[in-house]
């Protein structure tokens, strides 16, 4: 979703100077160390060049290529209502039959939501297209009322963890866990408001630990990534560090990352990567990423919007670009599937299932007609 949103409710929310209970005032050192309750070792971070060469290692080292002999990564951006793209192009992918056996799914935002269906293959596809096209999430924004002047959100959490909860039930966890235990990795990214920093969680690890809180802790993961800030309330993780347990806030993982793809750690970096040759990156950008032409109203709220949205589309840009060069220089395969400029869009938060049918069927017959991808 749009960042620019979040600003602008933040300032409103700031305006009435109400604020909603105090947290554990956990230290530095604890978080840092702190793992979610019963669930050890399912989450890492690839901030620094050392943790993002472990984990090109660790993948070309442990995770097997399909039937088709290469090694596929699908990483899933964020875009709000425009997650229908991406839902589109998925469907379409199949129909065409050109969609490859992704070894690697990742997701940030409405890309964390639709992951795990992409991840469990053609056979979830229809329930993906529902979740988008259905009209389910058309309750989304639901208002708090003067609920809104006390918290952190000014839409109530409450219809997306329905909508999460309606798809994402026991079933679904066991069938990521049989992938993962394949050797497979679907990944979602959260950011870590108290250390802002960006977390990526391993899902087909929870998944796999199992025990009666893999499900709930599956959930709030998805749930906390797709939680715009301002909009919606973060969601509290329980964690253990050396002191004890506290709660974490975890919030859209868009807020530092617009994808998931190649750690941003090792962009500039020029040493071997012999561990993620051959491989393919495709990304959907679930939204546009070039600059636009129209007037801007002269008042606060349209300058503000229309600022930050170029911001977002530059950072877009600064990650597809990032992201492509690492891969020439390392002879990897990447291309990514963009929303064309000549469509009219809204900003996110127009979750009629009207506007949504309409987003997926643009990436479906795009990705049919092979026109969606661009190097």
């Amino acid at each position: 979703m749009r960042i620019f949103a979040i600003v602008i409710l933040c300032l409103g929310l700031a305006l009435t100077g109400c604020a909603s209970g105090p947290r554990s005032e956990v230290g530095l050192a604890d978080r840092v160390a702190a793992q979610p309750v019963g669930f050890a070792g399912v989450r890492f971070t690839v901030d620094t060049e050392p943790e993002a060469r472990r984990l090109i290692d660790w993948i070309g080292g442990n995770v097997p290529v399909g039937p088709d002999g290469r090694l596929d990564l699908l990483a899933l951006s964020g875009g709000g209502a425009n997650g229908a793209f991406a839902a589109g192009v998925i469907n379409g992918w199949t129909a065409a039959g050109t969609r490859p056996d992704f070894e690697i799914v990742t997701g940030v935002s409405t890309g964390a939501l639709a992951a795990p269906f992409v991840f469990l293959g053609p056979e979830w596809d229809d329930a993906l297209r529902e979740a988008y096209t259905s009209g389910q999430a058309s309750d989304l924004l639901r208002s708090r009322g003067l609920g809104a002047l006390v918290g952190s959100g000014v839409f109530s959490g409450e219809p997306l963890r329905e909508l999460v909860e309606r798809y994402v039930d026991q079933a679904l966890l066991d069938a990521v866990a049989a992938e993962h235990r394949r050797g497979r990795l679907l990944l979602v990214a959260t950011t870590d408001l108290d250390l802002e920093r960006g977390v990526v969680w391993n899902m087909g690890a929870i998944a796999v630990e199992g025990g009666l809180g893999a499900l709930p802790l599956f959930r709030d993961v998805l749930i906390a990534s797709a939680s715009v800030p301002g909009v919606f309330p973060p969601v509290l993780i329980s964690a253990e560090g050396p002191d004890g347990v506290f709660e974490e806030m975890h919030v859209d993982g868009g807020v530092l990352n617009s994808f998931i793809a190649l750690p941003e750690a090792l962009w500039a970096w020029e040493g071997p990567a012999d561990a993620m040759a051959g491989a393919r990156v495709h990304v959907i950008i679930n939204g546009k990423a070039r600059s636009g032409f129209r007037v801007t109203r002269d008042a606060p709220v349209a300058v503000l919007s229309r600022s930050l949205d170029a911001m977002m589309k530059a950072e877009v840009r600064s990650n597809l670009a990032g992201n492509r060069a690492f891969a020439r220089r390392h002879g990897l395969e990447f291309r990514a599937a963009v929303i064309p400029d000549s469509v009219d869009i809204g900003n996110g938060f127009d979750f009629s299932p009207e506007t949504m049918r309409l987003i997926y069927e643009l990436g479906y017959f795009r990705a049919v007609s092979g026109e969606a991808w661009t190097d």
